[in-house]
C-alpha cells in the first residue's frame, strides 16, 4: 500500500520536473533562434557530401570531465547529429558523441521523442580556465550556445530526505499508511553530516529536508538546519504542518536560516474543519505558531519564501478562493498550491466518497480563484477525460510494464543466442545474466531515509516523449560512501558502459 502512495507522489514530482524542465527548455529554445548555426561552404575542387541542415541547441553542463546538452536540425528532425568538444585556442579535440539520448528537459521539439540529447566524457580532465573556454559544435557547423542555465555538474534532480519516519498528525487523506507505526526513529548527526555531502550535486530548492514525514518531530531539527553550510542553504526546503507548539526561538531560526522555502500544509481557517482535516491538530496551536512564524519573518526581513499547500475537498471548496487571496495578502505567501488527493488504497472509502471533488467542482474552483501573478497560485487537478494526458504519455504502470517487457525480450534474445551455440554433453550451460538497467547518465532521483539508506533511481533510456520511466540504479547507505563525487561519476560511467554494451 505504501508503494502505491510513493508511486503517486513520484508521479506528481516527475510532472513538476517536466514542467520546470519545459520552462528551461522554452527559454533555451527561444534564445537558440539567435544562435542557429549555418553550414560552411564546400570546396569546388573536391566533391563532398551535401552539407548538414543548420542545427540549433544548447550546452547544458560543462564539468572538468564531461559535457551535456542537446542539438537538433530543425529542417530534418529525424536526423541525429554528431557533436564534438574542443578548445578554440589550440584546436584540441576533447571528445565527441551523438545527440540521440533522451533529454528530459525538452518538450514540443522535433518529433516529440526528446531524443536529441548528448552526454559524453572528455578525453582528459580540463582545468577551470579551460572549462570557461570549452566549445561544442556539430562538425562542419558553428558552435552550440551555452544555456542561460549552464551548470557544472548537478546530477541529482532532487534529494528527498526524511530525518524522521513519523508524523504528529493522522490526516485522513495522507499518502503514507501510519496504521502500523508505533514509534519515531530519528536521523543521527553523523548520518546528517554524511547526507549534507550531497548538497553540491543538486539545484536550488531540490534538497528536501522532509518528504513524507514531519521534520519538527526531530528534537534537533533546528540545529540540523544550522548545520547546513551557508553556501548551500538555498538548495534546501522542507514541509511542515505547524501543528506542534514551538518556542519563538524556533521560528527565529527558520526566519534566519537562509533556506530556499518552507511549505506549510493547511486546508482551512475554520477551526472545526481544520481539525477534522488535520486529525490530531489543534487550531489554536496552529494559529499561535503561524502568528509567531509571520512575526519572526517580518522582524528578520526573511528571504525564506513561504509556500502554502492545500488539499481541495467538498468541505473547503468554497473557502479556497478567499483563503488563497488571504494567504497572498496576509500570509507572506510566495505561492499557494491547491492539490488533488493522491488516491492511495488505504484512504477510507467514506472519506473518498464524501470529499473528493467532481469535475464540475474543479471547474468552478479554477474559475473562482483570484487573479494573481504567474506562479503565485497553482491548481493541480486530477487527470480526467476532460484533461487527458498527451497521446505519447504513459502511466507509470504502463511505463514499467513496457520497460519490464523490453528487459524480458532482451533477456530472451540473449538466452536464445546462447542456446543456439553447440554445447558439449559434458559441459554445463552458462546462466544468462540479467541485463543491467539502461539509464540516462547524469540524471538521478535520490531518496534518503532517516537511517541513511540512499536509493537512487535513474531515467530509463527507454523513455520517450512525455513518458519518463524510472529504473532502480543503486541502494546504499550514505555513510558507506567515502567520496560522493567518485560515487556519482562511476554511476555515469556505468550508464555509458551499459548503453554501449547493449
Amino acid at each position: 500500500m505504501l508503494l502505491s502512495g510513493l508511486k503517486a507522489f513520484k508521479r506528481t514530482f516527475l510532472n513538476k520536473i517536466t514542467r520546470l524542465s519545459e520552462k528551461h527548455a522554452t527559454t533555451d529554445a527561444t534564445a537558440s533562434s539567435t544562435s542557429t548555426s549555418t553550414s560552411t561552404s564546400t570546396s569546388t575542387s573536391t566533391p563532398e557530401a551535401p552539407p548538414l541542415p543548420p542545427s540549433t541547441g544548447f550546452i547544458d553542463q560543462i564539468s572538468t570531465r564531461h559535457v551535456q546538452g542537446w542539438t537538433i536540425a530543425p529542417e530534418n528532425p529525424a536526423l541525429r547529429l554528431n557533436v564534438e568538444a574542443f578548445l578554440p585556442e589550440t584546436g584540441e579535440k576533447l571528445g565527441h558523441g551523438r545527440a540521440d539520448q533522451f533529454h528530459y528537459g525538452l518538450s514540443g521539439i522535433g518529433d516529440g521523442s526528446r531524443r536529441y540529447g548528448f552526454w559524453f566524457h572528455l578525453t582528459r580532465e580540463i582545468t577551470p580556465a579551460e572549462r570557461e573556454t570549452l566549445r561544442v559544435r556539430v562538425p562542419g557547423q558553428g558552435d552550440l550556445a551555452r544555456s542561460p542555465n549552464l551548470s557544472s555538474w548537478q546530477p541529482l534532480l532532487h534529494v528527498a530526505t526524511d530525518i524522521v519516519d513519523n508524523c504528529n498528525l493522522r490526516c485522513p487523506f495522507c499518502l503514507y499508511d501510519y496504521s502500523a507505526v508505533r514509534r519515531t526513529h530519528v536521523m543521527t548527526r553523523d548520518t546528517l553530516e554524511a547526507a549534507l555531502r550531497l548538497l553540491p550535486y543538486t539545484k536550488d530548492g531540490e534538497f528536501w529536508f522532509s518528504c513524507l514525514h514531519e521534520p519538527s518531530m526531530h528534537p534537533e531539527f533546528a540545529s540540523f538546519l544550522d548545520a547546513i553550510p551557508p553556501a548551500f542553504r538555498k538548495k534546501v526546503f522542507f514541509t511542515t504542518n505547524l501543528a506542534r507548539r514551538m518556542p519563538e526561538s524556533y521560528f527565529r531560526t527558520l526566519a534566519q536560516s537562509g533556506i530556499d522555502h518552507i511549505n506549510i500544509s493547511m486546508e482551512s481557517r475554520t477551526p472545526e474543519l481544520y481539525e477534522r482535516m488535520r486529525k490530531g491538530a489543534r487550531f489554536p496551536i496552529f494559529m499561535e505558531n503561524w502568528d509567531k512564524l509571520l512575526a519572526a519573518f517580518r522582524d528578520a526581513g526573511s528571504t525564506v519564501a513561504l509556500r502554502y499547500v492545500i488539499m481541495a475537498y467538498k468541505s473547503n471548496l468554497h473557502e479556497l478562493p478567499e483563503l488563497s487571496h488571504y494567504l497572498l495578502s496576509e500570509g507572506r505567501a510566495a505561492q499557494v498550491e491547491i492539490r488533488y488527493t493522491y488516491d492511495v488504497p488505504f484512504i477510507d472509502a467514506a472519506f473518498r466518497q464524501q470529499e473528493f471533488l467532481e469535475e464540475a467542482e474543479w471547474d468552478w474552483l479554477q474559475a473562482s480563484l483570484p487573479v494573481a501573478e504567474p506562479g503565485q497560485i497553482l491548481l493541480a487537478r486530477p487527470p480526467s477525460p476532460q484533461n487527458p494526458a498527451p497521446a505519447d504519455t504513459q502511466t507509470e504502470t504502463e511505463a514499467e510494464a513496457e520497460a519490464e517487457a523490453e528487459a524480458e525480450a532482451e533477456a530472451e534474445a540473449e538466452t536464445a543466442s546462447a542456446s543456439a551455440l553447440p554445447i558439449k554433453p559434458e559441459e554445463t550451460p552458462q546462466t544468462v545474466k540479467e541485463p543491467e538497467p539502461r539509464f540516462v547518465p547524469g540524471h538521478y532521483l535520490a531518496q534518503l531515509s532517516w537511517d541513511g539508506t540512499l536509493e537512487l533511481k535513474g531515467i530509463s533510456q527507454a523513455s520517450s516523449g512525455a513518458a519518463l520511466i524510472e529504473v532502480p540504479v543503486v541502494t546504499k547507505n550514505i555513510r558507506d560512501i567515502p567520496d560522493i563525487d567518485i560515487f556519482l561519476y562511476e554511476l555515469d560511467c556505468k550508464s555509458l558502459q551499459t548503453s554501449e554494451a547493449s
